[in-house]
């Protein structure tokens, strides 16, 4: 009663006019009877669709006489069961690894992670360390002893025929290193023929009496797909 009032005194030109749901009254009279509320409306959310549905009442059975067959029931299959479903997959594969390494020249362990892969190009990066048995064996450096390596890989897709490769490894031991880099060139020119391009560079500092050389190598071959 006291708010009803207080708000027709302080808003006398706004409560004076009615309110829908009193229109023969003033505003400030229709709050103090207590034939509107101040309270904001209560909302719910109601599905269109009615996918929402209530409980079902509870069905007592009756009993039955003696002797009596059990009634069959009309039995409701689920509203998905009737759909078609598609079934995809997405398999997830890791962009790093690890890997170990043993042989009568080399024992290694490598760490690698794959840092740009999308249809096009794809970029891998790998760091490892060992131990050297044999100087030079699968294109290593010269020392024997501790060594630690790395080995970047690229490949870029040029359009639906094309493709450019490289592939740069480099192995440092206490003294001197070894750098092997590879860059190739594929060209599909049929469904069943290729042609396949590289050039390779090596370079040893220990080589030349440790002067350092380099060694350049190409090929070109043309290859059919049988």
């Amino acid at each position: 009663m006291l708010a009803g009032w207080w708000l027709a005194l302080v808003g006398l030109p706004v409560f004076l006019q009615p309110m829908p749901e009193a229109p023969q009254l003033p505003a400030a009279l229709a709050v103090a009877s207590g034939q509107v509320s101040l309270r904001q409306p209560c909302l719910r959310l109601v599905c269109a669709d009615a996918e929402w549905q209530g409980l079902l009442p509870r069905v007592v059975d009756a009993q039955r006489a003696p002797g009596a067959v059990d009634r069959i029931r009309a039995m409701r299959l689920p509203q998905l069961a009737s759909r078609r479903y598609i079934g995809l997959h997405s398999p997830a594969s890791r962009r790093d690894w690890f890997s170990s390494t043993g042989s009568h020249a080399l024992f290694a362990a490598r760490y690698g992670v794959e840092a740009v892969r999308n249809p096009d190009t794809r970029v891998q990066l790998e760091f490892g360390t060992g131990y050297r048995l044999q100087p030079y064996a699968d294109w290593g450096a010269a020392d024997q002893g501790l060594v630690a390596s790395g080995l970047m890989r690229w490949n870029q897709r040029l359009g639906e025929r094309a493709a450019l490769n490289q592939q740069v490894r480099i192995e440092r031991g206490r003294e001197h290193a070894f750098v092997r880099q590879t860059i190739g060139l594929d060209l599909r020119l049929d469904p069943q023929w290729s042609l396949l391009g590289d050039v390779e560079l090596r370079h040893d500092t220990a080589g030349n009496g440790g002067e350092g050389r380099t060694d350049r190598e190409g090929s070109l071959r043309l290859r059919y797909a049988f």
